[in-house]
Protein backbone atom coordinates (compact mmCIF):
# COMPACT_ATOMS: atom_id res chain seq x y z
CA UNK A 1 0.00 0.00 0.00
CA UNK A 2 1.28 3.39 -0.89
CA UNK A 3 1.50 6.11 1.53
CA UNK A 4 -1.44 7.99 -0.69
CA UNK A 5 -3.28 5.16 -0.12
CA UNK A 6 -2.22 4.68 3.47
CA UNK A 7 -3.06 8.72 4.05
CA UNK A 8 -6.46 8.04 2.39
CA UNK A 9 -7.47 5.20 4.71
CA UNK A 10 -6.86 7.09 7.15
CA UNK A 11 -8.77 10.09 6.30
CA UNK A 12 -11.67 7.86 5.67
CA UNK A 13 -11.59 6.14 9.00
CA UNK A 14 -11.32 9.56 10.53
CA UNK A 15 -14.31 10.73 8.45
CA UNK A 16 -16.24 7.81 9.84
CA UNK A 17 -15.07 7.78 13.36
CA UNK A 18 -16.35 11.83 13.26
CA UNK A 19 -19.62 10.90 11.51
CA UNK A 20 -20.40 8.55 14.14
CA UNK A 21 -18.95 10.37 17.65
CA UNK A 22 -20.33 13.63 16.28
CA UNK A 23 -23.91 13.12 16.91
CA UNK A 24 -23.59 11.37 19.77
CA UNK A 25 -21.50 14.15 21.20
CA UNK A 26 -24.32 16.51 20.25
CA UNK A 27 -26.49 14.70 21.98
CA UNK A 28 -24.78 14.11 25.23
CA UNK A 29 -24.39 18.08 25.48
CA UNK A 30 -28.12 18.77 24.54
CA UNK A 31 -28.73 16.60 27.02
CA UNK A 32 -26.38 17.91 29.57
CA UNK A 33 -27.36 21.75 28.19
CA UNK A 34 -31.27 20.71 29.31
CA UNK A 35 -30.56 19.06 32.85
CA UNK A 36 -28.54 22.59 33.80
CA UNK A 37 -31.62 24.40 32.34
CA UNK A 38 -34.40 22.92 34.11
CA UNK A 39 -32.26 22.65 37.37
CA UNK A 40 -31.49 26.55 37.10
CA UNK A 41 -34.90 26.60 35.93
CA UNK A 42 -36.47 24.70 39.55
CA UNK A 43 -33.87 26.83 41.53
CA UNK A 44 -35.65 29.72 40.42
CA UNK A 45 -38.84 28.89 41.17
CA UNK A 46 -37.40 27.24 44.64
CA UNK A 47 -35.70 30.14 45.41
CA UNK A 48 -36.92 32.59 47.97
CA UNK A 49 -38.11 28.84 49.89
CA UNK A 50 -34.78 28.22 50.16
CA UNK A 51 -33.42 31.63 51.74
CA UNK A 52 -36.37 31.24 54.17
CA UNK A 53 -35.46 27.99 54.89
CA UNK A 54 -31.49 28.16 54.91
CA UNK A 55 -30.06 31.93 55.08
CA UNK A 56 -32.89 34.30 56.85
CA UNK A 57 -32.75 35.15 60.20
CA UNK A 58 -34.74 35.02 62.92
CA UNK A 59 -35.05 36.68 66.79
CA UNK A 60 -34.34 33.79 69.18
CA UNK A 61 -35.09 34.83 72.98
CA UNK A 62 -32.61 33.09 75.13
CA UNK A 63 -34.33 31.44 77.91
CA UNK A 64 -32.88 33.42 80.97
CA UNK A 65 -34.35 34.83 84.49
CA UNK A 66 -32.25 38.30 83.73
CA UNK A 67 -34.47 41.29 83.38
CA UNK A 68 -33.23 41.83 79.80
CA UNK A 69 -32.34 38.38 79.06
CA UNK A 70 -30.07 38.03 75.50
CA UNK A 71 -31.28 37.86 72.04
CA UNK A 72 -29.97 36.22 68.89
CA UNK A 73 -30.35 35.88 65.25
CA UNK A 74 -30.20 32.86 64.04
CA UNK A 75 -31.13 30.90 60.59
CA UNK A 76 -33.67 27.96 60.83
CA UNK A 77 -31.79 25.30 61.19
CA UNK A 78 -30.00 26.91 64.12
CA UNK A 79 -33.60 27.97 65.54
CA UNK A 80 -34.58 24.78 65.49
CA UNK A 81 -32.05 23.13 67.14
CA UNK A 82 -31.59 26.09 69.92
CA UNK A 83 -35.43 25.84 70.63
CA UNK A 84 -35.33 21.80 70.77
CA UNK A 85 -32.67 22.01 73.55
CA UNK A 86 -34.36 24.65 75.62
CA UNK A 87 -38.04 23.54 75.40
CA UNK A 88 -36.45 19.93 76.49
CA UNK A 89 -34.37 21.60 79.49
CA UNK A 90 -37.12 24.41 80.80
CA UNK A 91 -40.48 22.55 79.85
CA UNK A 92 -41.54 22.02 83.76
CA UNK A 93 -39.85 25.40 84.39
CA UNK A 94 -41.58 27.68 87.48
CA UNK A 95 -39.73 30.25 86.20
CA UNK A 96 -41.95 33.11 84.62
CA UNK A 97 -39.39 35.15 82.50
CA UNK A 98 -38.33 31.40 81.15
CA UNK A 99 -40.87 30.42 80.08
CA UNK A 100 -42.58 33.64 78.53
CA UNK A 101 -38.97 33.73 76.32
CA UNK A 102 -40.45 29.68 75.57
CA UNK A 103 -43.86 30.84 74.63
CA UNK A 104 -42.35 33.99 72.30
CA UNK A 105 -40.04 31.43 70.49
CA UNK A 106 -42.61 29.06 69.72
CA UNK A 107 -44.97 31.62 68.39
CA UNK A 108 -41.96 32.93 66.09
CA UNK A 109 -41.12 29.64 64.65
CA UNK A 110 -44.48 29.87 63.59
CA UNK A 111 -44.37 33.11 62.11
CA UNK A 112 -41.53 31.89 59.99
CA UNK A 113 -44.06 28.75 59.42
CA UNK A 114 -46.47 30.86 58.26
CA UNK A 115 -44.09 32.98 55.66
CA UNK A 116 -43.19 29.23 54.27
CA UNK A 117 -46.63 28.17 53.56
CA UNK A 118 -47.24 31.20 51.96
CA UNK A 119 -44.53 30.85 49.32
CA UNK A 120 -45.18 27.48 48.91
CA UNK A 121 -48.59 28.36 47.69
CA UNK A 122 -47.18 30.97 45.50
CA UNK A 123 -44.61 28.02 44.23
CA UNK A 124 -47.66 25.87 42.96
CA UNK A 125 -46.23 22.04 43.64
CA UNK A 126 -48.91 21.02 41.14
CA UNK A 127 -47.29 23.26 38.04
CA UNK A 128 -43.48 22.09 39.42
CA UNK A 129 -45.10 18.26 39.22
CA UNK A 130 -46.04 19.15 35.42
CA UNK A 131 -43.33 20.95 34.42
CA UNK A 132 -41.00 18.05 35.57
CA UNK A 133 -42.94 15.69 33.75
CA UNK A 134 -42.81 17.89 30.54
CA UNK A 135 -38.81 18.80 31.01
CA UNK A 136 -37.55 16.37 33.14
CA UNK A 137 -37.13 13.40 30.92
CA UNK A 138 -32.74 14.17 30.57
CA UNK A 139 -32.72 13.93 34.05
CA UNK A 140 -31.18 10.81 36.01
CA UNK A 141 -33.18 8.68 38.72
CA UNK A 142 -30.97 9.88 41.51
CA UNK A 143 -31.94 13.84 40.50
CA UNK A 144 -35.48 13.25 39.81
CA UNK A 145 -35.66 11.15 42.83
CA UNK A 146 -34.54 14.50 44.89
CA UNK A 147 -36.47 16.15 43.62
CA UNK A 148 -40.17 14.35 44.14
CA UNK A 149 -38.76 14.12 47.49
CA UNK A 150 -38.86 17.75 48.02
CA UNK A 151 -42.13 18.07 45.99
CA UNK A 152 -43.31 15.49 48.25
CA UNK A 153 -42.55 17.07 51.16
CA UNK A 154 -43.95 20.43 50.37
CA UNK A 155 -47.40 19.28 49.11
CA UNK A 156 -47.70 17.84 52.82
CA UNK A 157 -46.22 20.69 54.47
CA UNK A 158 -48.98 22.86 54.46
CA UNK A 159 -51.06 20.30 56.10
CA UNK A 160 -49.19 19.03 58.80
CA UNK A 161 -47.87 22.54 59.72
CA UNK A 162 -51.58 23.94 60.29
CA UNK A 163 -52.43 20.49 62.00
CA UNK A 164 -50.29 20.57 64.24
CA UNK A 165 -50.51 24.21 65.14
CA UNK A 166 -52.02 24.08 68.48
CA UNK A 167 -50.49 27.55 69.54
CA UNK A 168 -53.20 29.98 68.27
CA UNK A 169 -55.11 29.77 71.32
CA UNK A 170 -52.04 31.00 73.64
CA UNK A 171 -52.97 33.49 75.52
CA UNK A 172 -49.94 35.51 76.66
CA UNK A 173 -48.27 36.04 73.78
CA UNK A 174 -51.09 36.32 70.57
CA UNK A 175 -50.34 36.68 66.80
CA UNK A 176 -51.37 39.36 64.81
CA UNK A 177 -52.68 38.45 61.52
CA UNK A 178 -53.76 40.32 58.09
CA UNK A 179 -54.96 38.49 55.12
CA UNK A 180 -53.73 35.40 56.39
CA UNK A 181 -50.26 36.80 57.33
CA UNK A 182 -48.54 36.89 60.88
CA UNK A 183 -47.26 40.36 60.55
CA UNK A 184 -46.48 40.39 64.52
CA UNK A 185 -47.59 39.44 68.55
CA UNK A 186 -49.30 41.46 71.11
CA UNK A 187 -49.09 40.73 74.41
CA UNK A 188 -51.98 40.19 76.72
CA UNK A 189 -52.63 43.72 79.06
CA UNK A 190 -53.06 41.63 82.38
CA UNK A 191 -49.79 40.06 81.95
CA UNK A 192 -47.56 41.22 84.35
CA UNK A 193 -50.47 41.28 86.73
CA UNK A 194 -51.66 37.29 85.65
CA UNK A 195 -48.53 35.28 85.89
CA UNK A 196 -50.40 32.44 86.02
CA UNK A 197 -51.66 32.80 82.25
CA UNK A 198 -47.72 32.20 81.02
CA UNK A 199 -47.87 29.17 83.45
CA UNK A 200 -51.50 27.92 81.60
CA UNK A 201 -49.77 28.37 78.01
CA UNK A 202 -46.66 26.65 79.09
CA UNK A 203 -48.80 23.96 80.21
CA UNK A 204 -50.77 24.30 76.62
CA UNK A 205 -47.41 23.96 75.00
CA UNK A 206 -46.25 20.18 77.09
CA UNK A 207 -49.27 18.87 76.61
CA UNK A 208 -48.99 19.52 72.72
CA UNK A 209 -45.68 18.36 73.07
CA UNK A 210 -46.01 15.61 70.14
CA UNK A 211 -47.54 18.47 67.51
CA UNK A 212 -44.26 20.70 68.43
CA UNK A 213 -41.72 17.69 67.95
CA UNK A 214 -43.90 16.79 63.96
CA UNK A 215 -44.01 20.73 63.37
CA UNK A 216 -39.91 20.06 63.74
CA UNK A 217 -39.69 17.18 61.90
CA UNK A 218 -41.17 18.53 58.42
CA UNK A 219 -39.40 21.37 59.23
CA UNK A 220 -35.52 19.61 59.52
CA UNK A 221 -36.48 17.38 56.38
CA UNK A 222 -37.14 20.22 53.99
CA UNK A 223 -34.27 22.05 55.35
CA UNK A 224 -31.88 18.93 54.49
CA UNK A 225 -33.66 18.33 50.52
CA UNK A 226 -33.63 21.73 49.57
CA UNK A 227 -29.64 21.65 50.71
CA UNK A 228 -29.25 18.88 49.55
CA UNK A 229 -30.50 19.65 45.96
CA UNK A 230 -29.54 23.40 46.36
CA UNK A 231 -25.32 22.22 46.77
CA UNK A 232 -25.41 24.31 50.06
CA UNK A 233 -22.51 23.22 51.48
CA UNK A 234 -20.38 23.91 47.97
CA UNK A 235 -21.94 27.51 48.12
CA UNK A 236 -21.05 28.17 51.98
CA UNK A 237 -17.55 26.76 50.69
CA UNK A 238 -17.56 29.44 47.85
CA UNK A 239 -18.58 31.97 50.05
CA UNK A 240 -16.14 31.69 52.70
CA UNK A 241 -13.52 31.31 49.85
CA UNK A 242 -14.51 34.78 48.80
CA UNK A 243 -14.70 36.31 51.75
CA UNK A 244 -11.17 34.67 52.54
CA UNK A 245 -10.04 36.14 49.07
Amino acid sequence: MTINEKLTLTIAIIAVVVSVVTPFAQRKYEEWKARISFKLYLKKYLGVLFNILTYDKIEYHIPSIKDNPEKSNLTLPDYIKRFEQDFAENQNTVQYRIAFAILFNIQNLFSVINRTRIEIERIGVEKLYEHTLAYGTNLSKRNLGKIYGIFLLLEHYNSITTFHDRFKEIKSIKRITKDGIIIGFELDKNILKDQQMVAEDMKHLCNNELSIEEVLKINKLLIQEIKIFFDYEALQKEKKNQVNY
